[in-house]
């Protein structure tokens, strides 16, 4: 079995992350969608909200 790199470890901890956050939320009685953004999707989000918010 080949080791993981740096890059792979990482997406591989956020998507468990999301995966544990989705199924603690659906236990709470909240079903919410997977929101599935890449690392530069997210960045250029967070660039427009600030763009809006920080008039």
């Amino acid at each position: 079995m080949k080791k993981l790199t740096d890059k792979q470890k990482a997406q591989l901890w956020e998507k468990t992350r999301n995966e544990n956050f989705q199924a603690s939320r659906r236990l709470e009685g909240a079903d919410i969608p997977l929101v599935t953004l890449s690392r530069e999707d997210a960045l250029t989000r967070i660039e427009q909200l600030r763009g809006h918010y920080e008039r």
